[in-house]
């Protein structure tokens, strides 16, 4: 390997705390000790890496890093060689504005269109399963926003694709994930600058829970695509007693008057009205509000506390089409005995998006890789553990919500959303990620990677006699 005179960074054990620096992931469980971490400095430096570990007896697993915030073992790998593409991070806005240039190593927090809620969450694998974000009820997901790409293949190829160069990769790297190869840039479509955003908090005790969802079903009837919240089931120190958190967000308020304004049903009377004039509402413990100035303050806004979060962490999440009350109370009470069940897993939590859904569906299902475009949301179960002991229970307890709320939801809605790719744990069966699509992944599988190089994630297997 060190005979590949690359431009970029190989690391071993023998590089000691430079090699653990880059070893490490959002979650503890995701981390796994590489023969080699190659930190390319050129689109160039990847070709030979690939070559290198595709000659040896047996091929050597290769395992990409973008952001490394997946929480399964995706981008890591036990004796492979990992190419973590953190070197590769510039952004280009282009000269008329209507584009924006983004390399595969950068994270989303300074992008209006591709930006996960989150700073740390890389624009590559966010973007390659489908990139749902705090702007998708406006301007669609980041796949949607997508004009071009570049992606070094298998047999070393470094090769542009789009609509209407390379049409069939194009086609699986918008929500196929990363099967195909190694996407080291994206071009994506600008939009105006959505800030200031208003950024709120509030909590409520679990003994308001029937009235917050209540108030959800009302509030979303006629929630605009500039409004956005998510629900957490939580327990907040320093009692932990279980609480409803709602992180509500608003584009375009320069003094948090539309917030206000927008968000109030989720906010006790205070005035002389008296009460029996008013449906009932819900009365929150912590009621905060701040204005901040761009997308990257916003997404810095749960630092503290996942700074203190157990970083023993197991995520896994679905789509469900609508905020049904009975699913709803279903995962509560479930949520509510396992984080009763040990103080190690007290840190777990569920969170329930809930963004305009309707941008969606502008796509067919068939237009790209994504299956699912019947406007849905989506939910995740973070299972936290302090100790090594109890990260089965909470492997456990992630993996049973996430079937809880498939299996209902496709009760109540009579549509079976399937799994969500980027939320998957690589145990998920093709078919319930990809479904009706992946026949068609198999022919592209086939036609870049036949060899399976690409295999980390929800592997999809080439369809070779398609080649015959």
């Amino acid at each position: 390997m060190e005979s590949l005179q690359l431009q970029g960074t190989i690391l071993t054990l023998s590089n000691g705390e430079s090699y653990t620096t880059a070893l490490k992931r959002n979650s503890d469980l995701s981390i796994l000790p590489a023969a080699y971490i190659v930190q390319p400095a050129t689109f160039a430096d990847i070709p030979p890496v690939l070559a290198y570990a595709a000659a040896q007896t047996p091929p050597i697993e290769i395992a990409v890093k973008g952001g490394g915030a997946h929480s399964s073992t995706w981008a890591s790998s036990d004796g492979g060689i990992v190419i973590d593409l953190s070197k590769l991070n510039e952004i280009v806005l282009a000269p008329d504005r209507r584009s924006i240039t983004v390399q595969g190593g950068h994270f989303g927090e300074t992008l209006d269109v591709v930006g996960s809620p989150l700073w740390f969450v890389g624009v590559g694998g966010f973007t390659l399963g489908g990139g749902y974000g705090p702007l998708s009820g406006k301007y669609g997901l980041a796949i949607d926003n997508l004009l071009t790409a570049t992606v070094v293949l298998a047999d070393g190829r470094l090769v542009k694709t789009s609509k209407d160069e390379e049409p069939d990769l194009f086609w699986a790297i918008r929500g196929g994930g990363g099967q195909f190869g190694i996407v080291v840039e994206f071009v994506f479509k600008t939009h105006p600058f959505s800030g200031p955003f208003c950024s709120g908090l509030l909590v409520y005790p679990g003994s308001e829970f029937d009235g917050v969802l209540e108030t959800i079903n009302e509030w979303k009837k006629t929630q605009t695509p500039t409004e956005r919240l998510t629900m957490h089931f939580s327990r907040q120190a320093p009692y932990y007693k279980p609480s409803v958190v709602i992180f509500s967000s608003m584009l375009h308020d320069t003094d948090g008057s539309r917030a206000a304004t927008a968000f109030s049903p989720f906010r006790y009377p205070e005035h002389s009205i008296t009460e029996s004039t008013l449906p009932p509402r819900p009365k929150p413990l912590v009621d905060q509000a701040a204005v901040v100035p761009d997308f990257l303050t916003l997404s810095h806004g749960a630092d503290k506390a996942l700074a203190l979060a157990p970083r023993r962490l197991v995520i896994r999440g679905t789509m469900f089409a609508d905020f049904f009350p009975e699913l709803l109370r279903m995962v509560w009470e479930k949520w509510l005995a396992f984080t009763e069940s040990s103080m190690d897993v007290r840190a777990s939590a569920v969170l329930w998006d809930l963004t305009v859904p309707d941008r969606i569906a502008d796509i067919k299902g068939d237009e790209t890789a994504l299956k699912t475009r019947e406007p849905h949301y989506w939910m995740a179960v973070q299972g936290r553990s302090t100790t090594d002991e109890s990260v089965e229970a909470c492997r456990t307890f992630a993996a049973e919500v996430v079937q809880l709320v498939r299996e209902k939801n496709t009760e109540l809605s009579g549509s079976d959303l399937g799994w969500f790719l980027n939320m998957c744990q690589g145990d998920e069966r093709p078919e319930d990620v990809f479904g009706e699509n992946l026949p068609r992944l198999r022919k592209i599988k086939a036609k870049y990677d036949p060899k399976k190089m690409f295999s980390k994630g929800v592997a999809i297997e080439p369809l070779l006699d398609d080649l015959a």
